[in-house]
């Protein structure tokens, strides 16, 4: 079991973080460059695979595919080295599919830096998002040339 005293310059650090980086996250965009650790990277619980970030957004991805996507009841939770997002992805799929995905991340900050997102998305929930297996999924980030 690990229980840590948090240090409040800890979670200080982790506040200015995330106030920097959770409005370009629910507006779809990548965050300024200097939040994010060289070789900063996503796990995703559906498949329990990691792979590194890249500069477009999978939502922004999905929305220049023909998704109408929005975030909403976002809830954000600071602690001394990160902090733990809610929220629900909301809209449309690309195909027409209504689409409803609760999701919560646990981001890792480091010397004021993100070095790792933990992605928990309703499995059934992304199936209507992303109409596709997880190994489809996989691939798509695997092949994936940051623009």
């Amino acid at each position: 079991m690990e229980l840590s005293q948090p240090d409040p310059a800890g979670v200080q650090m982790a506040w200015e973080v995330a106030r920097a980086w959770l409005p370009e996250f629910v507006a779809g965009r990548r965050a300024a460059e200097h939040l994010y650790a060289p070789g900063v990277s996503t796990w995703h619980n559906i498949g329990e695979w990691e792979a590194p970030i890249h500069t477009t957004p999978s939502r922004t991805r999905r929305i220049n595919a023909g998704a109408v996507l929005g975030i909403d009841e976002v809830k954000c939770k600071v602690f001394d080295g990160g902090f733990v997002l809610q929220a629900v992805t909301l809209g449309t799929s690309a195909d027409g599919q209504p689409v409803r995905v609760p999701t919560v991340l646990v981001v890792t900050v480091v010397d004021g830096q993100i070095t790792r997102f933990e992605e928990y998305a309703d499995s059934a929930a992304s199936k209507a998002l992303f109409g596709e297996e997880v190994d489809a999924i996989r691939d798509e980030h695997a092949n994936f040339e940051s623009e």
